[in-house]
């Protein structure tokens, strides 16, 4: 989790990466989204800001716990769907 609190401090980085997808949003707008190595889900809880229909975020680790607890305390639980597990042995629903 450590890793994780520090990335999300560093204010600088997380404000780079949701400008950089709010900037995208009429390519994300109503798209699936796929977040591979998700962390917390905070990547996953801006492409939902920006208008995608759905957004599968992964990750292997025990992470996936939590980004699971993140997303349904922000509400966002209808698009952000959290799937544990590795990429290459994971079945995406569409």
């Amino acid at each position: 989790i450590g890793i994780h609190q520090e990335m999300l401090r560093d204010r600088v980085r997380t404000e780079a990466y949701r400008d950089a997808i709010m900037q995208h949003s009429s390519e994300i707008k109503g798209k699936a989204v796929l977040d591979v190595g998700c962390g917390t889900g905070i990547l996953s809880l801006f492409a939902m800001d920006a208008g995608a229909r759905v957004v599968y975020a992964v990750d292997a680790s025990g992470m996936a716990d939590f980004a699971r607890k993140i997303v349904k305390a922000n509400g966002a639980s209808k698009v952000v769907k959290i799937i544990k597990g590795k990429m290459e042995e994971i079945k995406l629903p569409e």
